[in-house]
């Protein structure tokens, strides 16, 4: 049965998420999908704790809409991942793509370190992926209002459809999270995608 890893980043949600349909597609219907999320040291070790408590948050919300099946590795992910899609003999992974200059270069790392086996990015967390919509001549915007006036003609897709069919890969170790920081009386919205539909 082939397996396709998906990587969660800053999507973790299952509706309008085009990746997850890519790697669901490259599963095919005897596959399945392994969900993974990596607590990558670059980006934790110097976020705060209010952001902290909140992603650890999501990501319980997101394994309970994944039945239990979100596998979280915390380290490096240009050595986890490939060591994660030989544990789990993964013939793909699948990501949105990422626009920020360190994840662009810890993308291409993993991809590098992948070797033969495909690293497939799809959609992105924006409404309209950056670098899209530039003057007429190509170039960026400088000013908000005309990159305004152009983003609202050019417009952005609707959202995805929901992840029918999808068989979750299970019976993967799984690390435990990093421990949840006090807020010491600090108050967070309610996190998770049904919470965020809601608001």
């Amino acid at each position: 049965m082939p397996t396709a890893l998906l990587w969660f980043r800053r999507d973790l949600r299952l509706r309008d998420h085009p990746a997850l349909l890519t790697a669901r597609d490259a599963a095919g219907p005897d596959g399945d999908v392994l969900p993974v999320f990596v607590f990558d040291d670059r980006l934790w070790g110097p976020s705060g704790a209010p952001r902290r408590r909140f992603l650890l948050d999501c990501l319980a919300a997101l394994d309970d809409d994944l039945g239990g099946a979100l596998v979280l590795r915390s380290g490096d992910p240009t050595r986890l991942l490939p060591a994660l899609v030989h544990e789990a003999g993964a013939t793909s992974v699948h990501v949105s793509a990422d626009a920020g200059p360190y994840g662009r270069r810890r993308d291409e790392a993993v991809e590098r370190a992948l070797g033969d086996v495909p690293f497939v990015r799809t959609g992105s967390p924006y409404a309209v992926t950056p670098g899209r919509v530039t003057k007429r001549d190509g170039s960026p915007f400088r000013v908000w209002s005309p990159f305004a006036r152009a983003w609202r003609e050019h417009g952005w897709r609707a959202p995805a459809p929901g992840p029918d069919g999808v068989r979750w890969r299970t019976a993967v170790r799984s690390d435990d999270p990093p421990p949840a920081p006090d807020l010491d009386g600090v108050a967070l919205p309610p996190a998770g995608e049904a919470a965020a539909l809601a608001a």
